[in-house]
């Protein structure tokens, strides 16, 4: 007899199968999504792809769009953490600390190529996904407001020109990394890394004049 009264079963619990079951839906909604498209992914074809039974997909996931979410959100959080654990960890001063940042974001995404797809180009097709990218911008945003805010000795405080700052860089970046994805921009991607890396490290550097500008009299949002 295989099943155990303590819930397991050939030595996995319920939960380790449940959790096992929803890896395997979201390795092969990437495989989907990042070949074919996001109008590919279909209930049926995923539960066939990861040996799934269709009653099991609704154990883990609402429907298509949870899964897509969900798999998006894992492309997003794999890269912040690995350019989070860059920035804390490499030697050196701001500029070194950053660019090794950019860097880790970079190549975290585009190693697998479906990742990249689904990151860049896949959310395009979906209004959900599109906010779920913002979000992730957001995020990407943020930690690189929490970065500077340390790396620059920078007081808590009004975040106006950090905030500023930070959406300029996440949203040049990515749509540099998107041209450069779709052929737009011909170049290595340790050539691309270095673009966005000069970039960056130019805007945080523009960061004291941004600051000045803000604070310039009629240059508050209107009430």
């Amino acid at each position: 007899m295989t099943r155990a009264f303590n819930g397991t079963y050939r030595g996995t619990t319920t939960d380790e199968r449940r959790e096992q079951r929803r890896r395997r839906l979201l390795d092969a909604a990437l495989e989907i999504v990042g070949t074919q498209g996001l109008a590919a992914l279909t209930v049926r074809g995923v539960c066939e792809q990861a040996r799934v039974g269709p009653r099991f997909f609704y154990e883990s996931f609402t429907g298509l769009d949870a899964l897509a979410s969900a798999l998006l959100d894992e492309v997003q959080g794999a890269a912040l953490e690995q350019a989070r654990t860059a920035m804390t960890e490499t030697p050196g001063g701001p500029e070194e600390k950053l660019r090794a940042g950019v860097a880790a974001l970079i190549i975290t995404v585009t190693d697998d190529p479906r990742r990249a797809n689904i990151a860049f180009a896949q959310a395009y097709g979906s209004e959900m996904l599109m906010r779920r990218r913002f979000e992730g911008m957001r995020r990407v945003a943020q930690l690189l407001i929490e970065q500077t805010r340390v790396l620059l000795d920078i007081p808590e405080g009004d975040d106006t020109a950090l905030t500023a700052l930070a959406q300029l860089i996440t949203g040049g970046a990515a749509e540099l990394i998107l041209v450069w994805l779709d052929g737009g921009l011909k170049v290595e991607r340790p050539v691309l890394i270095g673009i966005v890396a000069d970039y960056v490290v130019a805007m945080v550097d523009r960061l004291p004049g941004i600051t000045e500008l803000i604070r310039l009299p009629g240059t508050s949002a209107p009430g």
